[in-house]
């Protein structure tokens, strides 16, 4: 019988967090696009980069507090000394691609007949409020791997499940962004970190930093790739 009740609490508390974090997601994206004319920004992240860095850190500690107690854990990690210095060390990394790598990429050119998706236009102002957004999912995500995992499910199983729904869930890109191919794109690249991530966070010490390193090293790539596939023809003074 008390088998059975931590079974119906297990559900009960997943029911939950899948609609919490749902219901977080969805209202921060139509936020997102509801204050563009608020901020004055037609692209947010790159007009209004303080401005979204705080709307997204209000969504964060939102969702840490609805969820506080599945982060006591890495709420007493984070002020070891090596988690702190090994989170620092992300911090720079990052700050060190956004501000110096990125502005020496190639310039780019749009040549499509179609408008670029937002991210064509990303630079190094644009990662402040996207490393905070970035930061939000992975509390998001988070919450959903121990949800699941508290089920007792087999390691293998919450990866799946995670894989689908994280996967799942970017397919609602194509309501803001009708590119097939950025759609798609962006849906595999989940689909496979929603797979990694549960080991990481269930498994490996400093999961929850690999992750977000992950993640945020995606949109790096990203964003470098299409600074080469989109170089500028160089100009020859003619």
């Amino acid at each position: 019988r008390a088998m059975r009740s931590r079974s119906s609490t297990a559900l009960t508390r997943l029911l939950l967090s899948v609609l919490v974090i749902a219901g977080a997601w969805s209202a921060s994206s139509v936020g997102y696009f509801e204050l563009l004319d608020v901020f004055g920004a037609e692209i947010g992240y790159r007009d209004a980069p303080w401005a979204y860095a705080v709307y997204y850190a209000g969504w964060v500690g939102l969702v840490l507090l609805v969820f506080r107690r599945s982060f006591r854990r890495w709420a007493r990690q984070g002020t070891n000394p090596d988690y702190l210095a090994f989170g620092a060390v992300l911090a720079l990394t990052f700050a060190f691609y956004a501000l110096v790598i990125l502005p020496h990429l190639p310039e780019t050119e749009w040549t499509r007949s179609e408008e670029p998706v937002e991210f064509f236009w990303a630079n190094a102002r644009y990662f402040l409020p996207k490393s905070v957004e970035i930061l939000f999912q992975q509390v998001l995500i988070a919450e959903l791997v121990l949800a699941l995992s508290a089920l007792r499910l087999p390691l293998l199983r919450v990866s799946l499940l995670v894989a689908v729904l994280f996967g799942g869930f970017h397919l609602t890109l194509a309501l803001s962004y009708p590119n097939p191919l950025y759609v798609v794109r962006y849906s595999v690249a989940a689909t496979i970190f929603g797979a990694l991530v549960p080991w990481l966070i269930l498994r490996v010490r400093y999961g929850l930093l690999l992750s977000y390193a992950i993640h945020w090293s995606y949109y790096a790539i990203d964003i470098a790739l299409i600074h080469f596939v989109f170089a500028a023809a160089p100009d020859t003074g003619m």
